[in-house]
């Protein structure tokens, strides 16, 4: 929401008065170096209330329940520790080079987001850029600096109203305003000038099929046939429709078994596919054997198609840490023998761009659609639309189910390429190149949704040039550290 834009503003003044303090000898020696502890807790603070449907996850999918609540405070201690490291950053820069938190805030700001965003434990969730995802207009930006840079320019709005109120001088706080005023308007009149000069070209009609199907029952192999049935009814009515759909789209792991290795239940799925006459891209788990002899399962998805084969299949890159796989097994083996009840799949390899006539396509498989990467990835190779699959039952009647699908929203805009997000129990949507959500379905009902996904013609800045704002951000942030590290103390005002 637009209150991003004033929600850094308390953190931010508190931060610019206390590592001005008051003028005394050495003034600089000292200012500064609480920085880091409050704003961890205030990252600690924000990330608990964050993520608190964390403790509403179906105890039966986790070997140990009582996890949950020490899991949620480690969750947010970590999380919050790179507010405390905006904040560290914030206080040693002041004290080395002397430059104001207010200046720094928004480059600092840009890397620590990347850093939390990264590796094994990446965790682009909450990033403050994705608060504008429901207001179209204010997220073109993305299309040239990715959701990253989004985030850079809500801080440096903040941190030029932090510097109005904390200025002492009327003709600069004026000045500091009508900056933010001009840096908060421009990029949205812009965005607005967009979304106008948009022009729809070439499409494709998708059908979501949402089968709010819970996951006692889908995971309980006596509950097999009432979960194909719903899926067959559904998709039976999807079919039937005029215009016909080109694609019917299942969610992730829509058919709990490893549907390459039970013939009988693969023959079934053709004959299904056959009498739809359309394309399916369905979730599945999928497993192989390894060269150890051991086996290898995926967390899949593959476009059956009616002439009865699979097209085409791609493998889930990046698993859900703890959920779906415990991290750090290749230098900790013993790592793999902890049972907290995840799938423990194995990550895929590569993106696969599905061939599809005019139309070809990637899939992101559940949260993959946090991670604007992997979708650049599917742009620069040639998809002209995105498909996301997932399951967020677990998620239950909370805030995250449409926080997960406000994330997917920008990949959208990033790319400049239309999406269809089938969700077991929602939110199932079409958005298209330019972050407009065409149709959203229900949470926790049955839904069939169909309507047209727009292709992408056209490639964006943040396409050709990947995340590079937050390069120019990082850049900025370690000259400086190594100024101040080489640099004496300073002690002059």
């Amino acid at each position: 929401m637009p209150l991003v834009f004033v929600a850094l503003v308390p953190l931010l003044v508190w931060m610019q008065r206390e590592s001005t303090g008051p003028s005394s000898v050495a003034p600089l020696e000292g200012r500064g170096r609480g920085l880091g502890r409050v704003a961890w807790i205030t990252g600690i603070v924000f990330n608990a209330f964050l993520f608190w449907w964390l403790v509403r996850l179906p105890a039966k999918a986790m070997t140990h329940p009582w996890i949950i609540f020490p899991a949620l405070l480690a969750l947010a201690l970590y999380l919050g520790s790179y507010v405390a490291l905006v904040g560290w950053l914030s206080g040693f820069i002041r004290r080395r080079v002397g430059w104001s938190p207010l200046v720094v805030a928004p480059a600092i700001w840009g890397a620590c987001e990347w850093l939390k965003s990264s590796g094994p434990l990446g965790c682009p969730w909450g990033n403050v850029g994705y608060a504008l995802a429901e207001h179209p207009a204010w997220i073109q930006g993305a299309s040239l600096v990715g959701a990253p840079g989004l985030s850079v320019w809500i801080v440096a709005v903040n941190a030029l109203i932090a510097g109005a109120i904390t200025s002492r001088r009327l003709p600069a706080r004026v000045a500091l305003g009508l900056c933010a005023a001009l840096l908060l308007s421009l990029p949205v009149a812009w965005g607005h000038t967009r979304i106008r000069a948009y022009q729809p070209g070439e499409s494709v009609r998708v059908a979501l099929v949402q089968p709010n199907i819970g996951s006692e029952e889908k995971w309980d192999t006596a509950h097999q046939e009432k979960s194909m049935g719903t899926l067959a009814r559904l998709s039976l009515e999807a079919a039937q429709s005029e215009p016909k759909p080109d694609l019917i789209v299942w969610p992730e792991t829509a058919l709990p078994f490893y549907l390459r290795l039970e013939g009988r239940k693969l023959d079934r799925l053709y004959d299904l596919v056959r009498t739809l006459n359309v394309p399916l891209l369905v979730g599945y788990p999928d497993a192989t054997l390894s060269l150890s002899g051991g086996v290898i399962t995926h967390n899949a998805a593959g476009l059956i198609l009616p002439r009865g084969v699979i097209a085409g299949q791609y493998e889930k890159i990046h698993l859900v840490p703890f959920g779906e796989r415990i991290p750090f097994q290749g230098v900790l083996p013993f790592l793999g023998k902890i049972d907290l009840g995840q799938a423990e799949w194995t990550p895929g390899t590569r993106p696969y761009v599905f061939p599809f006539g005019k139309a070809p396509f990637g899939v992101l498989i559940c949260f993959e659609s946090i991670f604007p990467e992997l979708s650049r990835d599917y742009g620069v190779d040639g998809a002209r639309f995105l498909a996301n699959i997932t399951n967020d039952e677990w998620f239950g009647p909370t805030a995250a189910p449409r926080q997960h699908a406000d994330m997917a929203i920008l990949r959208c805009v990033e790319q400049e390429l239309g999406m269809a997000r089938c969700a077991n129990t929602g939110i199932s949507m079409l958005v298209d190149p330019v972050g407009r959500v065409a149709q959203r379905g229900p949470l926790f009902r049955e839904a069939v949704i169909i309507g047209e996904v727009g292709l992408g013609s056209r490639t964006t800045l943040f396409r050709l040039w990947g995340d590079w704002l937050t390069g120019l951000c990082l850049g900025l942030v370690l000259v400086l550290m190594l100024l101040g590290w080489y640099r004496p103390l300073r002690r002059d005002a």
